[in-house]
């Protein structure tokens, strides 16, 4: 679930405002906020008040994110997103809250499996139909997890790997994996890559290829998806997203267990945001030509 939610609503949200525009200055904002917030956050709560996060709760707030991501897809779809306006600041918020309450009422003993990388898959692509739609993605999966539908996630490897440089790790993640988001603005192309990364996360859960994959040294990681955020050319995205996916389904896979949501989750984030300040050449001139060759 925590893939799903990071990939799908947090990043998806990040996306979604960089094409609407955001800024602070009026107070329904800030409503935008919470989830990010409530990521950061929600760890010791759940340590102090574990009667939170009861399964009925879970799947009163399931229920709750799933309504609120569904509601803000047709208010987008219908309207456009003035983020001035309350209404569709507290769809997001009540969206992304309601499916993270989720996540952390739910302990993840092991990485993402196969089902959830073609469920990121799948609803990354729709985004080609609609970008609020990845949104709806995740607050379908966490609805289904509530009540224990969301499909089930492989045995860990034995040993389970750890890997060093996490947070690292998940900055450039964010960093690269937002690119095409960027660079094709309001048209849909963007889509297609984070429909294969997804595809690419998929192949290292095949069979024997996951201990294949297994063996790929930590430092590959992060001297891999940095590469890749060099090398971006928006001609190559099926096969860069390809391999940003192996990378990326790696990187989850020798993540501490449980997984850090707050420290991970905002490390991607703060990825994005550098990304969008290099794409936008804001405060930096000239470096984001040094560092992307694609642009």
């Amino acid at each position: 679930m925590s893939a799903i939610w990071i990939l799908l609503y947090l990043a998806g949200l990040c996306h979604l405002l960089a094409l609407n525009g955001f800024d602070l200055q009026r107070p329904a904002a800030w409503l935008i906020l919470l989830p990010i917030l409530a990521l950061l956050a929600g760890g010791p709560l759940r340590r102090r008040a574990p009667g939170l996060f009861a399964p009925a709760v879970l799947r009163v707030a399931g229920l709750l994110g799933l309504a609120g991501t569904l509601l803000l897809a047709r208010h987008l779809h219908l309207a456009g997103w003035d983020v001035r306006d309350a209404w569709p600041d507290l769809l997001a918020a009540t969206g992304g809250l309601g499916s993270l309450w989720v996540l952390l009422g739910s302990a993840e003993a092991a990485a993402p499996g196969a089902p959830h990388w073609i469920w990121i898959a799948f609803w990354l692509l729709t985004g080609f139909l609609d970008p609020a739609l990845p949104l709806v993605g995740a607050g379908l999966a966490g609805f289904l997890s509530a009540w224990g539908l969301l499909p089930g996630r492989p045995v860990p490897l034995d040993p389970p790997p750890v890997m060093g440089r996490t947070t690292l790790v998940f900055f450039l993640m964010g960093l690269t994996l937002s690119k095409p988001g960027w660079d094709f603005g309001p048209r849909p192309d963007w889509a297609l890559a984070g429909a294969a990364l997804g595809i690419g996360a998929l192949v290292t859960q095949v069979g024997p290829l996951r201990l294949r994959f297994a063996r790929i040294p930590d430092l590959a990681l992060p001297l891999g998806i940095g590469l890749l955020a060099i090398a971006y050319a928006p001609g190559l995205l099926l096969p860069w997203g390809a391999l940003l996916g192996i990378l990326v389904a790696l990187a989850w896979d020798r993540a501490p267990r449980p997984f850090a949501n707050a420290r991970l989750g905002g490390s991607l984030l703060l990825g994005m945001l550098f990304s969008f300040a290099l794409h936008a050449n804001l405060w930096l001139p000239g470096l984001r030509h040094l560092l992307w060759l694609g642009n």
